[in-house]
């Protein structure tokens, strides 16, 4: 070590560079606060990814029962998209 050189200037580095991580840590892109903003938006997407798979599985389920069934498939038709018989009339009733 220099004897020039007092011990504290040799701190001043040191504080200098923890000062910089500290301000970096507050400010800027990489903030803490960004960082569980990021959390944040991380979990909403995982429950959206968690619903849209639970429907997706729903939806193969009714495909399967629609694909085994006929009976199943009939209802379906009728129930949902309004399918009606050859010989089936439809009778709309004024409101």
């Amino acid at each position: 070590m220099d004897p020039m050189i007092p011990k504290s200037w040799l701190s001043l580095p040191l504080l200098l560079g923890c000062l910089v991580i500290g301000v970096g840590m507050v400010r800027g892109e990489s903030s803490v606060k960004g960082y569980f903003e990021l959390q944040k938006r991380r979990d909403v997407l995982k429950q959206t990814v968690d619903g849209l798979k639970a429907e997706n599985a729903a939806v193969g389920d009714e495909i399967m029962r629609i694909k085994k069934s006929p009976s199943y498939a009939r209802k379906v038709l009728r129930d949902k998209y309004h399918v009606t018989d050859e010989d089936e009339d439809i009778v709309f009733f004024p409101e």
